[in-house]
């Protein structure tokens, strides 16, 4: 039996999220110490009384991050034996939190270019904003073909329309200006598909209507240094292992470009893995999973509470 570990993207925040792991576990303090230090944020302060702030992409990202590595590093404290996971993955912003927790991206390094991102997509997200209103959306239980044709059918210089996340086979998240969403729900609905969920993001991101962001944030990327991790982490772009080498391509690529997250979660049956652990604010992985066949055990971490069920599901995946 085989183990991965992946981690919760941007919009999985919740208020209070991470902060009984501050306040029993001196490694989980530590981590949010050096998240706060870096990016110069009042991190904790906001997790606790101002959720406000998570509206805008360059404070949310920080945050999840740093709440999805505080209970990381509990954890491997705790269970050292986690650390010979197979892979590491992430939804979305969840990648960057794998990057740092395999080691691959240092804490500092790892925080400093979520700010730097952050803030990068926020200004972009600002300007189109301006422009003419964009949003995602998830697509609940509607064929992939279906959801193709339409977007196709939709798709205009002056109404663009995309495929931005493959989450599952029952939710799929589109992204564009919001007319095009709005056409969309109307003609999904007329379908017999009445489940087209706005998402409370910025903008539209892993689609083409962020390209103004690649290529500052490929300037960005330059002055990291990325290493081998102790684990690979698969990449949401091309389902292959990140490498030194090749990392800062496909993050830049990763800003525009579908997330592929249940092709990923097939790889890992394909390799073998049995068990998953879920990492990070809410248990939004593990509600995706629940809707798929055969796929692999799930546990989910996400409060300090939750630490006392993993003997068992490590138990069970040793057996």
């Amino acid at each position: 039996m085989t183990l991965a570990i992946i981690f919760n993207g941007q919009g999985a925040q919740y208020e209070g999220m991470g902060l009984d792991f501050n306040e029993q576990i001196p490694m989980a303090k530590s981590v949010f110490d050096t998240a706060e230090e870096v990016t110069d944020y009042s991190i904790r302060e906001w997790i606790e009384s101002d959720q406000e702030k998570f509206n805008q992409t360059q404070f949310s990202q920080p945050a999840i991050a740093a709440v999805s590595l505080a209970i990381f590093h509990s954890l491997k404290a705790e269970y050292p034996q986690i650390s010979q996971a197979k892979y590491m993955a992430g939804l979305s912003l969840g990648e960057y939190s794998s990057l740092m927790a395999s080691g691959m991206l240092s804490l500092e390094d790892g925080f400093t270019l979520l700010k730097e991102r952050g803030r990068l997509m926020t200004e972009h997200c600002q300007v189109l904003e301006e422009k003419q209103p964009v949003q995602m959306a998830a697509v609940i239980a509607m064929p992939l073909d279906e959801i193709k044709a339409l977007v196709e059918e939709i798709h205009s210089e002056e109404t663009p329309l995309y495929i931005a996340n493959l989450n599952s086979t029952s939710q799929i998240i589109i992204a564009g200006v919001k007319d095009s969403i709005t056409t969309f729900r109307k003609r999904a609905k007329e379908a017999g598909y009445k489940k087209v969920m706005p998402l409370k993001v910025e903008g539209p991101f892993h689609s083409p209507l962020m390209q103004a962001v690649c290529e500052p944030f490929k300037e960005v990327l330059a002055h990291f240094k990325f290493n081998t991790g102790s684990v690979p982490v698969i990449s949401n772009t091309t389902l292959e292992e990140h490498t030194p080498e090749r990392v800062t391509d496909l993050l830049v690529r990763h800003l525009v470009e579908p997330v592929r997250f249940q092709e990923t979660i097939e790889q890992f049956q394909n390799e073998g893995v049995t068990h998953l652990i879920q990492i990070g604010p809410g248990p939004t992985l593990a509600n995706l999973l629940k809707r798929e066949e055969n796929v692999p055990k799930c546990l989910v971490v996400d409060k300090v509470a939750d630490l006392a069920l993993v003997p068992e599901f490590l138990n069970d995946l040793s057996n």
